[in-house]
């Protein structure tokens, strides 16, 4: 009955749906809006920075048995929500629209809020005093003048041992979108405006671009398939 009940109480927008909300409302933005060379590199950094934090943090991250203070943990306290950040604003800058860019930090804290409200009252609750100081000299989701500082020991405790098959998948699926937002935007710019998609056959750029997102996204799903351990996020 709790959980139901929690169900329940759950917003319409939340952790759980906000990157998928926000692919597809990038997905709709890049038929109506531009995409320049200055908004594809730097989406394509975010994406790379993202992609890593993600990779080292779960290199680093031992789940339910001790406070994570190594790494990445010692730039900010929450690494995957930081890279989730990086990532999903790579989206909203491919997608050409600045209004998307610009409301997207507000959902963002309106969703993952009462995720990380939660887990820090069970990791105080667990830790007690040494969450407390960690929580004093570490910042949340974004580095600050002091934490970046540890940015040359962001792979110490880092194991590849603990990189799952899951999260290959998942880097996939993220390269996958991005591309296809691209896509989305050059099929756009050479064959709607001329109404003219006969002659997609003989664009290669365009078919190129949605070659590799065929073969990212079959890659995401062999390597899932084949995972041995679930690997919950």
């Amino acid at each position: 009955m709790t959980e139901s009940k929690e169900e329940k109480k759950r917003p319409l927008l939340n952790r759980s749906n906000l990157r998928d909300i926000t692919i597809i409302v990038a997905l709709a933005s890049a038929l109506v809006y531009n995409l320049d060379v200055v908004r594809l590199v730097l989406s394509f950094l975010l994406l790379s920075f993202g992609c890593f934090f993600h990779y080292v943090t779960k290199g680093v991250l031992i789940r339910n048995v001790v406070l994570c203070k190594d790494g990445t943990y010692n730039i900010v306290r929450h690494p995957y929500y930081m890279a989730n950040y990086l990532i999903d604003s790579g989206f909203c800058l491919l997608s050409g629209n600045v209004y998307l860019l610009l409301v997207y930090p507000f959902l963002f804290y309106w969703s993952y809020g009462p995720t990380i409200r939660k887990e820090e009252s069970v990791l105080a609750e667990m830790h007690g005093e040494e969450f407390l100081r960690y929580s004093l000299d570490v910042p949340q989701i974004f580095p600050d003048a002091f934490s970046i500082k540890s940015w040359r020991a962001i792979i110490n405790g880092f194991s590849k041992h603990r990189i799952t098959a899951n999260e290959i998948s998942r880097f996939a699926r993220f390269w996958a979108t991005a591309l296809f937002i691209i896509f989305i935007h050059v099929v756009k710019e050479d064959y709607f405006a001329r109404l003219n998609l006969a002659s997609l056959r003989t664009n290669y750029g365009s078919l190129t671009l949605l070659l590799l997102v065929i073969v990212l996204m079959a890659i995401s799903f062999v390597v899932r398939s084949k995972r041995k351990t679930p690997d919950i996020e």
